[in-house]
């Protein structure tokens, strides 16, 4: 009877996603399960991507403020990071679903926001730009990769704002739109493993992934956001992160050279 009573003294407000985002939410986390042969690889050789020599990412030192790391390292530090974030961040999710809303869950969801705020978020954000701003170097995989990070402080920056304004709706959207972000490298990877299967290249001659990738997995991810918001009946407050999105990848193939088969330089 008290459970009863501390569900009802919950705010009526969704605290969370509805079906098809959570579904969507669902369906990226899940497809970290892609990466465990390269888990398993990296383990037993020590390399970085596919099994196969042409599918494996070039280990090279980086220059990061006057040390050099391996880029397989920093691969390493990105995998653990955005695999912590994206774990903790489902978690927040399954917390907040109205079918598990009581006290006690909504407390352990209150203490782990501040816990990814404040250490797992700062750990990947550091690494994943250090990676895309230090380790890739053609023009268009640079900047298509950058703007994950910086669009993933913008969407949690947007839910800061919406939970101190006491706005659950923009936070949850904006937490939504952090997480499909983060989950861009599975469903990279799942563009890529398409690609391959249909005979084209994953790596360019350079080692670099081919862009054709980047632009999948841009175009897939503002699918999927227009997808979940359209289902919630709040695209339009939600144009403004998808248009920054879409006009990075748009002035991106207007003034950087691209090509679906490789990844070239100026």
């Amino acid at each position: 009877m008290s459970d009863i009573t501390q569900c009802n003294s919950v705010p009526k407000v969704s605290l969370s996603l509805n079906k098809t985002q959570f579904g969507l939410v669902t369906f990226a986390f899940l497809g970290n399960l892609v990466f465990i042969p390269s888990i398993y690889t990296h383990i037993m050789h020590g390399t970085w991507g596919g099994r196969s020599v042409m599918t494996q990412l070039p280990d090279f030192l980086v220059p990061l403020l006057g040390l050099s790391v391996h880029s397989h390292t920093l691969i390493t530090w990105h995998a653990a990071a955005a695999l912590s974030l994206a774990t903790a961040m489902y978690a927040q999710f399954v917390l907040a679903r109205r079918k598990m809303r009581w006290e006690r869950a909504l407390a352990v969801h209150r203490v782990l926001g501040p816990i990814i705020l404040c250490t797992l978020l700062p750990a990947f954000l550091i690494v994943s730009l250090l990676l895309s701003l230090f380790a890739i170097h053609t023009p268009f995989n640079h900047v298509m990769f950058t703007v994950l990070p910086v669009m993933i402080i913008y969407a949690i920056v947007r839910a800061v704002v919406g939970l101190r304004s006491d706005d659950k709706i923009l936070h949850a959207d904006s937490v939504f739109l952090a997480f499909m972000l983060l989950e861009s490298a599975p469903i990279f990877r799942m563009a890529m493993f398409v690609v391959m299967v249909l005979g084209g290249p994953v790596l360019a001659p350079n080692g670099e992934p081919v862009d054709e990738g980047a632009l999948l997995r841009t175009i897939i991810v503002l699918t999927l956001l227009t997808i979940g918001y359209w289902s919630a009946g709040r695209l339009r407050r939600n144009l403004l992160p998808l248009a920054l999105i879409g006009s990075v990848l748009a002035l991106s193939l207007t003034m950087l050279p691209w090509s679906l088969v490789g990844a070239p330089y100026y």
